[in-house]
């Protein structure tokens, strides 16, 4: 490698995890620890993880990973311990980053990412899952982990995973808060265990489902577990007013479900969480098959195959003029007090959203950030990306915020 390669690598990798060097002055400081186990699932060399970040930046020499399946403690919304799972990727700096920082005058120590994923039906879509299945890092590791150099963490969910045997408790709050704030404080025993080099910054971001998740879990945060010490927050596209996302559907000119497989689920969540009867709810020809249809199984598109989009057929047709009209229906009801956007972030808090999201309307992030207080950040000025194609630049804006974070800036 020529000295003028090597001396730009250096720098940029300086840039990049300038922030690592911070003491652990502020190190997090956990009173109990909710970690069960923690089993190595396989370790990457820096080398072998270079093709993986050079597909997401060819300037940027990549970290090292070893990858880690958690078991931990939690809690539902009933209040019923749970034995929940989820991936913990920690990042392994080579000797070119370690003289990178070495030429700033910094030491290398880790910061926590939490990232908490979208929507999926299938066990095998669950990040501990998946991994052990394909032995390979997740997409979300990479970025954040080979890339960045934080320490990922990915909950699996409540229903997913290690508790895949219990319903899935789909955007509800306190089973969302406490899946995240849980893994978060496991992680942190596994870093204790390990005297890895954390340094105390917890960052929190998800996409769809994820985005409602973490702002669950950073209200959960913020006001009942301070002894985790966020250094910024940011949600993208996710339905964090549910009352607002299902009058939406409800309510809908056209009397189409854009997603059934989506307003199913949540349907049945809710129902199941409520004690509802779903022949309540939805028609009985549908309420019948949701057991079998959201048991971990199938993929959105064998769920939908058996779902309507016409709303008439799908609702019972007395719930759903009762919801309209009835602030104290009890779904309703439940979405007004299930939703995220209710608090005052006194964390660094940013949304992102693309304005042509075509699953949720973006009108609901720019309802959140004045709500809350916060910044709304259209990343598709054009209003051109759907739901899924906006998940990209949404991911690469929260890194590099997350970076300048970690390293002081605002």
């Amino acid at each position: 490698m020529k000295k003028t390669l090597l001396f730009s690598l250096l720098t940029a990798t300086a840039l990049l995890v300038g922030g690592c060097g911070y003491s652990n002055d502020g190190a997090n400081i956990v009173g109990k620890s909710q970690l069960i186990s923690a089993t190595e699932l396989f370790s990457v060399a820096s080398e072998d993880m270079q093709p993986y970040v050079s597909q997401l930046d060819p300037n940027r020499p990549a970290f090292g990973i070893k990858a880690y399946r958690v078991v931990y403690r939690t809690h539902d919304d009933k209040g019923n311990e749970v034995n929940a799972s989820g991936l913990v990727t920690v990042p392994i700096p080579s000797q070119l980053i370690l003289e990178g920082l070495k030429k700033e005058g910094k030491n290398f120590t880790m910061s926590i990412v939490s990232n908490q994923h979208g929507t999926i039906f299938q066990d095998s879509e669950a990040p501990t899952t998946s991994v052990i299945t394909t032995h390979k890092p997740t997409k979300i590791s990479v970025l954040f982990s080979a890339l960045g150099g934080f320490v990922t963490v990915e909950p699996d969910y409540i229903g997913y995973g290690a508790s895949k045997n219990l319903p899935h408790p789909y955007l509800l709050e306190q089973s969302s808060a406490n899946s995240v704030v849980d893994l978060i404080k496991a992680t942190i025993k596994l870093g204790d265990d390990n005297s890895l080099p954390l340094n105390g910054q917890v960052f929190l971001t998800g996409y769809s489902e994820g985005g409602y998740v973490t702002l669950a879990a950073a209200d959960e945060i913020e006001n009942h577990s301070k002894d985790i010490r966020l250094t910024g927050v940011a949600p993208m596209s996710g339905p964090y007013d549910l009352n607002l996302t299902g009058m939406g559907v409800l309510s809908a000119p056209n009397g189409e479900i854009g997603r059934p497989d989506f307003i199913g689920g949540i349907v049945y969540s809710y129902a199941t969480y409520m004690g509802v009867p779903l022949n309540h709810v939805v028609n009985e020809q549908y309420a019948s098959k949701m057991p079998t249809l959201y048991d971990k199984t199938k993929d959105s598109g064998e769920i939908i195959e058996e779902l309507t989009h016409n709303i008439n057929d799908f609702f019972v047709p007395t719930f759903r003029q009762d919801f309209l009209t009835n602030p104290k229906n009890p779904l309703r009801a439940a979405f007004v007090e299930n939703s995220v956007d209710d608090y005052k972030p006194t964390s660094a808090t940013k949304l992102f959203y693309c304005s042509g999201d075509d699953v949720i309307n973006y009108q609901i992030a720019l309802k959140a950030s004045k709500v809350m207080g916060v910044e709304a950040i259209d990343l598709d000025r054009n209003s051109s990306l759907s739901h899924i194609e906006c998940a990209e630049p949404a991911y690469k804006a929260v890194l590099e915020w997350f970076v300048k974070l970690r390293e002081g800036e605002k």
